[in-house]
């Protein structure tokens, strides 16, 4: 990983796995991640309305962007690909985003 401290607050959410934050192949389980990640929004933006449709369009936006910017050798992409998925699935489930 990189130098960042654990007790990093945008990290904070993030549980560990083995082989570090996405396991053994952290490129591709964060691009599956952030693709999963990009249907779920795209699903309820279907029926979404007003205010919860700006922010799942804002999300969508920020999930295509970091599937773009994200590098297999770019730790700090990595784990603002998780961070950004992990904080969209709990804007979806109705939790703070």
């Amino acid at each position: 990983m990189n130098d960042r401290s654990p007790t990093d607050p945008v990290l904070a959410h993030v549980e560990p796995v083995p082989g570090g934050l996405y396991g053994d192949q952290p490129y591709e389980a964060a691009l599956a991640d952030l693709q999963s990640a990009l249907a779920e929004v795209s699903a309820a933006l279907r029926e979404a309305d007003g205010t919860r449709a700006e922010q799942l369009t804002r999300y969508q936006r920020d999930l295509g962007r970091a599937q773009l910017r994200l590098r297999p050798d770019d730790t700090d992409a990595l784990e603002r690909a998780h961070a950004l998925s992990r904080t969209v699935r709990r804007y979806l489930a109705g939790g703070a985003a």
